[in-house]
């Protein structure tokens, strides 16, 4: 499963430098369809290193299915009406984090793998061919902001030059690593947490889990209206704050038992609801306004910090809590998003 992410990490900066060369469409149509076909292997594999090559692809197709979906959005809506578009989009995601294990686990135990794959994979594959029709039908319009920047034309590399300089995009970039880094290691240590500490089943644990789920899919859409009414910068703080106090709930689990726990996934759900939404969101205002060139750049690198903290935040967050315990990991990284907060709320 690391390989997704590592692979993602890898290309991301590709995947928006593809996309700034040819167009956000283009891209996010193209992989789509890589990410059916990644899945038609899947289907059939017999070996490990064929299932670690199909789900290699996957990363590379999902870095590649978030530049250029993010950039179409950022290119065809006004910084004023971005965040719900990000917001919708998000909310889609959550939908699908949340009823793909569901129906795919009910559909595994009635069809078996290889047709659950099957179908997921067809599934993938008309919506990219859904994609192309409506591209072609119905052509994007960009937004004024978008248009402006047009006619200063910037290459890819000088953009990523810019974006990767900005101190402002840094802490953006920061804070989406420091939220993915909490849920990074929450997610596995509630596993073992829920086992050992409250003798719970693998089915127990997974309702749990769910929670987390459900309270992103509830807040993504909340966090996209508000973000085109109220700060951006403030309430990307507002995320940070609230993945710093699910750590702290976190480790208040042996004093208050599992209503605690609940809490934490809870606020953790709303963290990654307002970072998702309203950082991609914020990171577009910052390429207007700092005419940093291309979109897909500043989402590569949002990619970039969103897979390096899904890889560091379990491997720096595991290791403290076998040495010093559960909650120690936890708090660890949980500290990281305070000490990242006031240069996010530097941000005008």
């Amino acid at each position: 499963f690391a390989s997704k992410d590592i692979c993602q990490l890898t290309f991301a900066p590709i995947a928006g430098i593809l996309t700034a060369r040819t167009s956000s469409n283009a891209a996010l149509a193209l992989s789509t369809a890589c990410l059916g076909l990644a899945t038609f292997v899947f289907a059939d594999a017999k070996s490990f290193k064929q299932l670690l090559i199909a789900r290699s692809v996957q990363g590379a197709a999902s870095a590649a299915v978030l530049c250029g979906g993010l950039s179409l959005i950022a290119e065809t809506h006004a910084m004023e009406a971005r965040g719900s578009a990000m917001g919708m989009a998000y909310t889609g995601l959550a939908l699908g984090v949340l009823c793909g294990p569901l129906i795919g686990g009910l559909l595994f135990e009635k069809i078996g793998r290889r047709q659950t794959f099957r179908l997921a994979a067809a599934i993938v594959l008309a919506n990219a061919i859904a994609q192309i029709a409506l591209m072609t039908l119905a052509p994007a319009v960009k937004s004024e902001d978008k248009k402006v920047a047009d006619e200063k034309p910037v290459s890819a590399a000088d953009s990523f030059k810019a974006i990767s300089t900005n101190s402002e995009v840094l802490a953006v970039a920061a804070a989406i690593f420091c939220i993915n880094a909490v849920m990074g290691v929450i997610k596995p240590l509630s596993q073992i947490v829920l086992d050992r500490e409250f003798q719970m089943t693998m089915v127990q644990r997974s309702f749990v889990i769910t929670i987390a789920t459900l309270t992103y899919l509830i807040g993504t859409p909340i966090a996209g209206y508000l973000s085109d009414r109220m700060p951006r910068s403030k309430l990307l703080g507002a995320s940070l704050l609230l993945a710093a106090l699910s750590s702290v709930f976190f480790a208040l689990r042996g004093i208050f038992g599992l209503g605690s726990f609940f809490v934490s996934v809870s606020l953790l759900g709303l963290s990654l609801a307002f970072n998702g939404s309203v950082a991609q969101a914020l990171l577009a205002d910052l390429v207007d306004r700092h005419k940093l060139g291309k979109y897909s750049m500043a989402f590569a690198l949002s990619d970039m910090a969103d897979s390096l903290g899904l890889i560091i935040g379990p491997i720096l967050g595991l290791a403290v809590s076998q040495m010093y315990g559960a909650s120690s990991g936890v708090g660890l990284v949980g500290m990281f998003c305070l000490v990242i907060l006031p240069f996010v709320l530097k941000i005008p």
